[in-house]
């Protein structure tokens, strides 16, 4: 399954910027902090635009793996569009990726390096689009299932492939297991659709 990025648009640009600055602060507090010691995995639609250069996003949805909470306010990102519009674009300490009842167990084993330095006390990951696409199978309101049609018509996974992913994630999901089914049947079932002639 192809997974190219769009790393070299204003707003994956942006992206990147973040994470640096994000890895120098880092840096400056965790001075004995070796590489890879901090770990952020990208979701939200910062991770959709990086996948398919749909939607942006003002935030960027962060899961940081690091022992102490790491203070982010001063963290900014000002840039300006394709459209040439200026933009902000912050980090979201507040994100929890536990907050969605379906999540791919092994997300983070799978999920894509973005930093170039593998020296660096962080490493930066975004999600595969696949698992991007489970996480959004839980709430899955109107801009969650324009995301998860972004995501497929971009070659991020066949319509085969979410059911089984789905399902499997079903198997250690939180909340009503049912819901959850009624969600993956029926975004598959949208998905089909796309197909039919």
């Amino acid at each position: 399954m192809s997974e190219k990025l769009y790393t070299n648009t204003p707003m994956g640009e942006a992206i990147l910027e973040a994470l640096q600055q994000l890895n120098e602060e880092i840096a400056k507090l965790f001075t004995s902090a070796g590489p890879g010691s901090v770990r952020a995995y990208v979701f939200g639609g910062a991770a959709l635009h990086i996948h398919t250069n749909a939607r942006g996003s003002a935030d960027i949805d962060v899961e940081i793996s690091a022992a102490t909470k790491l203070d982010l306010d001063e963290i900014t990102v000002l840039y300006t569009d394709e459209h040439g519009d200026e933009r902000q674009l912050v980090i979201d300490d507040t994100f929890n990726p536990t907050i969605s009842g379906l999540l791919p167990e092994n997300y983070q084993d799978d999920a894509i390096p973005l930093n170039r330095t593998v020296e660096a006390p962080l490493h930066a990951f975004v999600v595969t689009g696949i698992d991007l696409a489970v996480s959004k199978l839980d709430r899955l309101g109107e801009q969650d299932q324009a995301d998860i049609i972004f995501l497929y018509r971009a070659g991020k996974f066949t319509i085969e492939g979410l059911k089984a992913h789905a399902e499997e994630a079903l198997l250690g999901a939180v909340g009503n297991e049912r819901r959850l089914q009624g969600n993956i049947n029926f975004m598959i079932s949208r998905l089909e659709e796309l197909e039919r002639p």
